[in-house]
């Protein structure tokens, strides 16, 4: 069957091209929506500016002629915005599916964000993939995204409560890609005194959100040692949390510099399949421009991949 299907290719290749390749005027189209977007919402608007203009230059010179797919212009499309922009929340995919979902959430008004509140987030255990207590009564918490809603509050607790009497504490981001908070800063709240101004934000449009720690039922806070650890795939929300905890002296941040994404991305519909995230807003310490996009967090002890949990001490 296999040698069949090739030879019939092989006869009518000229056909199967028309069947796969996407019409010039939709390209042309979806990259002056992606470009619009981009001028429209980055976060330095000058920046977006010139990355919007870059990547109409990067059409004009052909670099999305003749695609066979809308998964290959996500994929061109992507390459040229990192390989220009360096910022790691810039980026196109391909998805109807999710195309539907951020339109729809935009013309409902409170409507709930599909990360925190779908059948997969709940699946997925919210990102707390392991918690148990090792030798030496420490704590582990390994999670594998920032997943902090109403929703997910109770596994927080229940994760925290488990570990709440241990001598030491170990949070494990390693490959955690991010994610993010719908309730406020409970999670950083577990170690931090309430009330503390973590991060601002700001945009092109001036000073955004103030992030704060919230009050945490002391059965659920730890005030013990703390460990973090990174690697160069911990991004985004999780890097948040190391860089806090490491800016307030309250953990000891162990592993290899983190993926350096610190700016704050929403999703727009380009067209009917493909989304583009964008940066929009770029997180600081309060009071400075200090932050960990493109540098990432460093750790107070560089180790080795997979060697982190040897140097606790």
């Amino acid at each position: 069957m296999k040698r069949f299907i090739w030879l019939g290719l092989c006869c009518m290749p000229l056909l199967v091209k028309a069947q796969q390749e996407l019409a010039p005027k939709e390209v042309a189209r979806a990259v002056d929506s992606a470009a619009a977007l981009i001028k429209r919402h980055y976060v330095f608007a000058d920046k977006g500016a010139a990355i919007a203009t870059h990547l109409k230059t990067q059409y004009k010179a052909g670099a999305f002629n003749h695609l066979p797919g809308w998964k290959a212009f996500d994929s061109i499309g992507t390459a040229i915005l990192h390989q220009f922009s360096q910022d790691g929340h810039l980026y196109m995919r391909y998805s109807p599916e999710r195309v539907k979902g951020i339109r729809a959430q935009r013309e409902e008004s409170g409507g709930t964000d599909d990360f925190f509140h779908s059948p997969e987030a709940r699946e997925h255990n919210y990102g707390f993939r392991e918690v148990k207590i090792l030798k030496g009564d420490t704590g582990y918490i390994k999670l594998d995204q920032i997943n902090i809603s109403t929703e997910s509050l109770p596994v927080l607790q229940a994760a925290m409560a488990f570990v709440h009497r241990t001598k030491a504490l170990i949070i494990d981001l390693r490959d955690n890609g991010g994610g993010g908070s719908e309730i406020d800063l409970v999670f950083e709240g577990c170690f931090l005194p309430a009330g503390l101004t973590l991060l601002e934000s700001y945009g092109g449009n001036g000073p955004g959100e103030v992030d704060h720690t919230v009050a945490v039922d002391s059965a659920y806070r730890y005030n013990g040692p703390l460990y973090v650890l990174i690697n160069k795939r911990t991004a985004s929300a999780a890097e948040a949390f190391a860089y806090v905890m490491q800016a307030h002296h309250r953990a000891r941040i162990i592993g290899q510099a983190s993926a350096g994404a610190a700016n704050h991305n929403e999703f727009y519909a380009v067209n009917d399949q493909v989304f583009i995230s964008v940066s929009v807003m770029a997180a600081v310490l309060p009071g400075t421009r200090d932050n960990w996009e493109l540098k990432g967090v460093q750790p107070d002890v560089v180790t080795a991949p997979g060697e982190e949990m040897n140097h606790l001490q």
